[in-house]
Formats: structure tokens, sequence, C-alpha cells
């Protein structure tokens, strides 16, 4: 079966799945962890020029690095920063922008790498295995963690409003003042409301891949001025480009994706 690059969505993360990658300097607000699929080592290098070979890696949100996957497969799990995973690997990281791992830690999960670099594990599988491999890492099961309600509500609007709402809005949504919910927030998520609030925008914009549109469409909806907003934005957080994704990569997300994702309002340029 021949190899391509796969692009899993679900409400709370996404697997991209990839034989090569050489990216740029990115960084984004989601956790995310790297596993190298035939378990050769691929290459993470730091902003201040530190380069670490390693077979598995987690990195910390808004992390700068630059990949170099030469033919060894990739599994890119990237983490919700709203998510009980994410809070689980957090701790984990221990204050660490870039922490290196032995990808023997996954044990037998291994064998499922390499039919997920093949499509060959359904959308079911390939969730169960992100959730084992936070699992491996963590040491103990995934459980659900629930956040304060006023931050809840506050993430819900952010997400209904594609980023795009005031921070004077979502305050009342909280009944908090800014500064209050600013604070709040930033402890909770452990990322800032204006980060969560673009990586919204960003997120949603990638779930419109799994249908085949304009890229212009879709960066006008999203609420980018132009394609080459998005086209910068997207090369900042991911490394690839829109068209890239929408010719190069086969996109697919389930309904807890579609539901928490796949529906904008009151979108206007950023």
């Amino acid at each position: 079966m021949a190899t391509q690059n796969f692009l899993h969505l679900w409400d709370d993360r996404f697997l991209y799945i990839t034989p090569a990658i050489q990216s740029g300097l990115t960084a984004r607000s989601s956790a995310t962890l790297l596993a190298s699929v035939s378990g050769h080592p691929f290459a993470l290098e730091a902003v201040d020029g530190t380069r670490v070979h390693c077979t598995a890696a987690l990195v910390a949100p808004h992390v700068s690095r630059r990949l170099d996957v030469d033919g060894c497969g990739l599994l890119s799990l990237n983490l919700d920063p709203a998510s009980s995973a994410y809070r689980m690997l957090a701790k984990r990281m221990g204050g660490h922008g870039i922490l290196p791992i032995d990808a023997r830690r996954f044990g037998r999960l291994r064998d499922e790498f390499d039919p997920a670099q093949h499509g060959a594990l359904c959308s079911r599988g390939l969730r169960a295995l992100s959730v084992k491999l936070v699992e491996a890492i963590n040491e103990f099961p995934e459980i659900e963690a629930a956040v304060d309600p006023r931050i809840e509500r506050v993430l819900q609007a952010i997400r209904a409003h594609a980023g795009q709402i005031p921070l004077r809005d979502l305050s009342a949504v909280a009944c908090l003042s800014p500064d209050r919910l600013t604070h709040l927030f930033a402890r909770q998520v452990g990322v800032s409301v204006k980060r969560y609030a673009l990586w919204t925008k960003v997120r949603r914009t990638v779930q419109q891949f799994t249908a085949r549109r304009p890229l212009t469409d879709v960066a006008l909806v999203s609420g980018f001025t132009d394609a080459a907003h998005m086209s910068r934005t997207f090369q900042r957080y991911f490394g690839l480009s829109p068209s890239f994704l929408a010719s190069q990569v086969r996109v697919t997300a389930d309904d807890g994706a579609s539901h928490a994702w796949g529906h904008q309002q009151g979108l206007a340029s950023m």
C-alpha cells in the first residue's frame, strides 16, 4: 500500500502522519507528541540552535522548533490546550520546552505505527492509538479533568465565534473582570485568551479541508483577509501551506470534530 500524508481530526486532538517532513521554524498552541514510525531518529532544532536526535519527543505549546524527518515516518499528535490529555502531558513536561522520549516506552503500540502510516487503521483505531500514546507517556489512564465552569463557558464562546469575540464579551460570559478572566484562563488552560482565540480560528480553518473548496473561499470564510494571510499563518503554525494540505494530505474528521469545529458564526477579518 502506498505511503501518503494523513490528517485525522477529532474534537480535542488531531493526528498528522507523514513519511517525511523538513519544516522551517514553527510554533503553535497545541502540545505536540512526536513519534518515529520506523524507530529511526528524527531531528528537532530549538530556536537557539540546539539540535537533538530522538525517536519520540514532547513539545510544549508555543515552543519554536524546526523538524527534520528524513524518511523514517512520523506520527504528530497535537492536543488542544483545553483538553484533559493536554493537561496530563503538561505535568509530564515539567517545564521543558522540548522533552526527548525513548520510543521504546510505547512498547507494543509501535506495532500499530506502520499500519497507521499506510492508512490501514480506521478512525476509531487511530483515536484509540492516540489515547494509548498519551497513557504510555503518563503511565496511567487518560481521564477527564473538568475546568472551572466559567472557563468552560468562555471556551465554548470562543469556539462558537471562531476566536473572534472581544475580551469584554468573554468577561461578561464568565461574569469576571477582564483582568481576572485573563489570569484564570491562563492558569486553567495553559495559554492566553488571545493565543487560544487564534488557535481556534486556525483549528476551524483546518476543519474545512475535509471538503474540497477554493482556498480563497476557505480564507475568507475563516476570517483571514485573504489566502496569502492564511498561508502565512499556516506556515508559522505547521510548516505546511494550505495548498499542500488541500492537494497532498488526506483529511478526515469524525462526528465529534465536525460538531466542535465545523460551524462558524459572526466571522470578520482579524
